[in-house]
């Protein structure tokens, strides 16, 4: 029986072999081979639809453990920019301090940067480090 699945392997291997490159002929064979092994009262035709079903779940695994490498990868390039940001904020504190106590009273940094005249980009700052800045400082109360 053995014989006889080889050589429908090999029949089935040589009419895609024009179509596949090396390496993906040599995992088809593989998987065929595997699945044949846990599979042995199996047919031909339906060893070759489990391994191609095998393809599929793999196919779909790969794509599912991407995502989540690019959502880890994001998250860390969200935290280095906050990082970067709060770095920024750190820097300019004195400048923030000196026009807040010229300009008491305002509800928001935004305020008192636009009552001095002041940008947050003549500061250093981007509008985001605004953002981040309006919320580290107003949570300390100042």
């Amino acid at each position: 029986m053995t014989d006889q699945f080889d050589a429908q392997l090999d029949k089935a291997l040589d009419s895609v072999r024009h179509m596949l490159p090396e390496n993906a002929l040599l995992r088809l064979e593989a998987k065929i081979r595997q699945v044949r092994a846990e599979r042995p009262d199996l047919e031909g035709p339906e060893v070759v639809s489990i391994a191609f079903d095998v393809f599929e779940g793999e196919k779909i695994d790969a794509r599912l453990a991407m995502d989540e490498a690019r959502a880890r990868v994001d998250e860390a390039a969200a935290a280095e920019a906050r990082l970067a940001s709060m770095q920024r904020i750190a820097e300019r504190s004195a400048e923030l301090d000196a026009v807040e106590a010229r300009y008491p009273g305002r509800a928001t940094l935004a305020e008192t940067l636009a009552d001095a005249g002041i940008s947050w980009a003549y500061l250093g700052l981007s509008d985001e480090d605004g953002v981040l800045a309006e919320e580290i400082r107003g949570g300390f109360g100042k």
